[in-house]
């Protein structure tokens, strides 16, 4: 009875015991068997806040048996997309070596309209005995650091049609290898974008950059001729992949102010007659690049001389637009047969333009017929008076 209840107690108190040894068992089990079979897809940083039209990147770690591994893109944001890359190569599938890990990239786009928030991504890895899923986390806010970006130090510049604007603009690779970007812009029509690296004089249209450097570019912008004044968008932007980083820049062309007066033949010369009036047309271009207003006429013209204007003035004159004007010009009266000079100008409060009129002033008809009668009378007295006192 005494040795039955010794054995009793002595079970109570290897059971424990037993039940410890069994679990340690079944763990190594489970553990043997994950090795053997089960799939692990995993990143080191699966929650990240990054900013609205950001591109991200999650380095993938997949690890399993020997094989195929199907990648999937389960769930996504409405408008965001994502890719499985490999190598630079968009993918879908990767292999395991015996015993290893096989490596990927997870690429996100981010819309430029996201709202900030929280937003999930679900991803998954597959082979034909088992699968796992990754849960991204990602924080949307506006400002937050972090992704690819393309910063210009100053990007509205203003000047005259005639320079080119220099931009200091800075790449940034923010992930955690080399990239390979391409370089580009959108701008209006006739404009000329070229890149530069900072301080060099060579023009690039592409760069390679290693994981979390950085590369000043010197980005010009080059008006086209007879541009019109006015604000001006340039999008720039530095493409890898199907990522891209741009940003936005300005250019004010605030004018040139240039006047041409001429007449429609090109010929500056008139013909009139003393003490009568003459028209002559001119044409005056608004050949700069902003608009002009108020333009109005003067002359300078010899003494006892009149010139007026019609119109005298013009409101208004668009670039690139011509306008003709008529000059009225008369001598004074008892001018001497001759050429003159008239200086015309047009004037407005940014600028100027004159010309010369050299004016053939001819004495009027009558005066020459009442000459031609005087001297035909003169002479027509002196054969009389010859004739009537010469025979004396």
């Amino acid at each position: 009875m005494i040795m039955r209840f010794y054995n009793l107690k002595l079970f109570k108190k290897v059971l424990p015991l037993l039940f410890s040894l069994l679990f340690v068992i079944s763990v190594l089990s489970a553990a043997t068997a994950n090795a053997a079979g089960n799939l692990t897809i995993y990143t080191n940083y699966p929650g990240i806040t990054a900013q609205p039209g950001s591109n991200l990147s999650f380095p993938l770690t997949i690890s399993g048996p020997l094989g195929y591994v199907n990648l999937k893109v389960v769930s996504l944001p409405a408008g965001w997309s994502g890719q499985f890359f490999g190598n630079g190569m968009e993918i879908h599938e990767v292999i395991i070596p015996s015993n290893d890990t096989a490596q990927a990239e997870f690429r996100v786009q981010v819309p430029q309209n996201a709202k900030d928030g929280t937003y999930n991504i679900k991803v998954e890895a597959a082979n034909n005995k088992s699968r796992d899923y990754l849960m991204l986390n990602i924080k949307i806010k506006a400002g937050a650091s972090g992704g690819d970006k393309l910063e210009v130090q100053y990007p509205s510049l203003s000047g005259p049609d005639t320079a080119t604007y220099s931009f200091r603009a800075t790449l940034y690779n923010n992930s955690g290898h080399g990239r390979f970007y391409s370089l580009g812009a959108t701008a209006p029509e006739g404009w000329q974008v070229t890149f530069k690296p900072a301080y060099q004089q060579n023009q690039i249209t592409s760069l390679s950059l290693e994981g979390g450097k950085t590369q000043d570019l010197d980005v010009d912008v080059q008006p086209p001729d007879g541009v019109k004044a006015g604000k001006y968008s340039i999008t720039i932007a530095a493409v890898s992949g199907n990522e891209a980083v741009k940003t936005d820049l300005e250019v004010v062309i605030t004018g040139t102010y240039k006047l041409n007066l001429t007449t429609p033949s090109g010929r500056l010369n008139a013909d009139t007659i003393a003490g009568r009036k003459g028209a002559v047309t001119l044409q005056i271009e608004n050949k700069g690049s902003a608009d002009l207003n108020n333009i109005s006429f003067s002359a300078q013209a010899p003494d006892n001389w009149s010139v007026t204007f019609e119109p005298d003035t013009i409101d208004r004159l668009a670039s690139g637009e011509k306008r003709q004007v008529t000059a009225f010009i008369t001598p004074y009266a008892k001018a001497i047969a001759g050429d003159y000079a008239v200086n015309i100008t047009a004037s407005t409060k940014e600028t100027t333009a004159s010309a010369d009129i050299r004016v053939t002033v001819h004495t009027s008809t009558l005066w020459g017929i009442v000459g031609v009668v005087l001297v035909i009378g003169v002479i027509a007295w002196v054969v009389w008076t010859f004739n009537k006192y010469g025979r004396r």
